[in-house]
């Protein structure tokens, strides 16, 4: 295709001229039809293409179940984990009582016991 060069009147640049080659006349006889191949054996091309689909489909399958295992590993470790933390804070603990609390305490073993009030409650002497 051939444009004629633009010139100052733009009316003119739109005028397009084209200009057949007898050289492009011999490629129409052979057209190419080789992306349309497939077609002529199109049973056989979905057989592959269906069998394609079906391993990806199990390979989908077979990763989501691997990634499941290993999120299921990582959960059973981090809670062995905090079971260790958690038996060794316990361990730590002693139980003393309440006789061994009494002689070390400073302490009036006498005092009554001590019964919280709020300020609403409180007897002013009336």
């Amino acid at each position: 295709m051939i444009m004629k060069a633009p010139s100052s009147d733009w009316c003119d640049q739109f005028e397009q001229y084209v200009v057949e080659d007898e050289s492009d006349n011999d490629l129409d006889d052979e057209q190419d039809f080789s992306e349309y191949l497939w077609m002529e054996n199109e049973e056989e091309f979905d057989k592959i293409e269906l069998q394609r689909l079906e391993e990806e489909e199990l390979m989908k399958e077979r990763i989501d179940a691997m990634l499941e295992d290993e999120l299921e590993t990582q959960l059973c470790e981090w809670q062995k984990a905090r079971n260790d933390k958690l038996n060794a804070a316990l361990s730590s603990l002693s139980v003393t009582s309440r006789n061994t609390l009494a002689v070390n305490s400073l302490l009036n073993p006498s005092a009554d016991e001590f019964i919280a009030r709020s300020r609403l409650f409180i007897d002013l002497g009336t």
